[in-house]
């Protein structure tokens, strides 16, 4: 009995369904076999790497260049290959698949970024050998050979944040055990190692033409005192003005704060939150100068202060404390001082903040200080500079907002406006959101924020029934003077009352600037209802409250803000640099 043509025509169809579904079951587990396969090589691939990575962090430690380009060609090739392997489509849509998928998608990020950062930086090993090699015997800096390494500099920092950038979206608990750990610290490593080499970066760029390779500058040197703080750090001590020339650095003019007498009017416009949070005395005396946070208007108070001074107008403005000196000093010969002792990176902090104001008057400390700075000055760029030993050194002084830039020049302002270096304001913004600004500024008028303790921490709490959060941030400050202070030490150190402060006490005023768009929420000094200063500085909330500490006392400050936001905030704080660096501490925010 012959079939029907219907039935014919239904088999056939079948058959080809079946053919088909055949065909793709086939293509499939011949895609998973081509990606199980590269999987297996990647990780090969990626196990390699891992003795290589130590072998060049011990050759960058000895500063061996030809040991951390052989490291670098070696780690290069086996990322390569596991960037190939790792960069075919099927790969790319195997990373949709439930859980391996994860695990193949991190692959290819640590692929990609490890082979993106050695295929920079071996150009970059190349050009700083070329700058080795170059002779250069004079005092300064060589600016032709570090103008050679800024752009393959640049490239190779561009790619360590681009690695950065995608490690930190990886979730590590979705991952396998050993790529969870590699990618975390791959992470760190990378997290670590990428505002430093953007820093380096932005240095190449900007020292070359600031320190004269096309023509002569002035650079106006702010050295703040931490003795005494301010918001960018201390009061403006002493001001020097240097000529650079191709790279080769001398003093013009130098002057202490004392050659400036204070003004019955502002010397320049400052900003009018700056002056609703201190005062019309921001732009009064000099020693105010780095008040505000944002560092365009600390360099114009600076120019203008100068200008009552000297007819030659500053290309750039550095701003520097004592601890980045000492970080100076760290990278460099000790500095020989006219009685014969050397200044060093042990012993500056100690003869140039604590040391004039407990054995010297004032006359004899205004003296002292303007040899000192001479000398130190002087004898850091007499020197030749070896760019990256002190790059190393100023790494974290940078970090910690130690050293800001202003620049006369738009074309380096702007590179400026994009780095580290860009004063108290751009350094919150670049911070993040859930970034917080403890700004210190004395009101002893002494130098008694050497003995001074600060203690910082932050919680946050979920209270409102909008799920917004309110974030504490507490202040500790305690005062570690010895308990005679004010009978024993000089009224120059102690402020001698002239504020209303009693001789020994430490007066201070705290700011805590805010994420954008949060809310104040008032303000406890040792856990009373305080009134506080509310205003809105640069963009950033920001409430101010003041405290007074006796010796041997603890003031303790909390502000709280309402977040604008409902999603989870860790806050992260920053704060004016100090002598030394704060303790910090789990404050366990409350509803109350």
């Amino acid at each position: 009995m012959s079939s029907s043509p219907d039935a014919e025509r239904s088999g056939l169809s079948r058959r080809k369904v079946l053919l088909v579904v055949g065909a793709i079951v086939l293509l499939l587990v011949a895609a998973a076999a081509w990606v199980g396969v590269r999987a297996l090589l990647v990780k090969d691939q990626l196990e390699a790497i891992v003795p290589i990575a130590a072998e060049l962090q011990a050759a960058a430690d000895a500063r061996d260049i030809d040991r951390i380009t052989a490291a670098l060609t070696d780690l290069d090739a086996h990322a390569e290959q596991a960037d190939s392997l790792s960069g075919d489509p099927l790969w790319r849509v195997a990373e949709f698949t439930p859980w391996l998928g994860s695990n193949l998608a991190a692959a290819r990020v640590v692929s990609s970024g490890v082979h993106g950062v050695s295929d920079a930086a071996l150009p970059l090993m190349a050009a700083i050998r070329t700058a080795i090699e170059q002779p250069h015997e004079s005092a300064g800096l060589d600016v032709d050979a570090l103008n050679g390494i800024a752009e393959p500099l640049q490239q190779t920092s561009l790619a360590l944040n681009e690695a950065q950038t995608e490690l930190a979206r990886i979730d590590p608990g979705v991952l396998v055990g050993p790529l969870a750990s590699g990618v975390e610290r791959l992470a760190d490593v990378t997290a670590q190692g990428a505002p430093v080499l953007s820093s380096l970066a932005s240095a190449s760029q900007l020292l070359p033409s600031m320190l004269g390779r096309e023509g002569e500058r002035h650079v106006l040197v702010m050295l703040q005192n931490s003795a005494e703080l301010r918001t960018g750090g201390g009061i403006t001590g002493s001001f020097v003005l240097l000529r650079a020339d191709n790279g080769a650095v001398e003093i013009v003019d130098q002057a202490d704060g004392g050659s400036f007498p204070a003004q019955v009017e502002p010397i320049a416009p400052v900003p009018a939150s700056t002056v609703e949070l201190y005062g019309e005395r921001v732009g009064r005396f000099v020693q105010n100068t780095s008040m505000p946070t944002e560092f365009g208007a600390t360099a114009e108070l600076a120019n203008a202060w100068w200008a009552t001074r000297s007819d030659i107008v500053p290309d750039a403005v550095l701003s520097v404390d004592i601890p980045a000196v000492r970080a100076m000093l760290s990278a460099s010969e000790p500095v020989m001082l006219s009685d014969g002792s050397e200044l060093t990176a042990d012993n500056v902090i100690q003869r140039v903040l604590i040391d004039p104001y407990l054995s010297l008057d004032v006359e004899e400390q205004t003296a002292y200080q303007r040899e000192l700075t001479g000398s130190l000055i002087s004898g850091l760029f007499s020197q030749r500079i070896d760019f990256f030993s002190w790059a190393g050194a100023l790494a974290e002084p940078i970090e910690q907002g130690r050293i800001s830039l202003w620049s006369s020049h738009p074309d380096e302002q702007e590179l400026i406006d994009a780095g580290p270096l860009a004063g108290p304001a751009a350094r919150h913004v670049a911070a993040g959101s859930d970034s917080f600004a403890v700004y210190l500024n004395d009101a002893t008028s002494g130098k008694m924020s050497s003995f001074l303790g600060v203690t910082l921490a932050a919680g946050s709490v979920e209270c409102r029934p909008d799920g917004r959060s309110d974030v504490v941030v507490g202040v500790a400050l305690t005062n570690n003077a010895p308990a005679n202070a004010g009978e024993v030490f000089p009224w120059w150190l102690t402020g001698g009352g002239l504020e209303g402060v009693t001789p020994g006490n430490i007066a201070m005023n705290v700011t805590v600037a805010a994420p954008p768009g949060s809310f104040y929420g008032g303000a406890l000094v040792d856990g009373v209802r305080t009134t506080t200063t509310d205003v809105e500085d640069e963009g950033f909330p920001s409430s101010a409250a003041v405290t007074t500490v006796a010796p041997g006392q603890t003031s303790v400050l909390e502000f709280r803000f309402v977040m604008d936001t409902d999603r989870e905030v860790v806050p992260r704080l920053l704060h004016t640099p100090l002598i030394g660096v704060p303790e910090t501490a789990t404050l366990d925010a409350s509803c109350d």
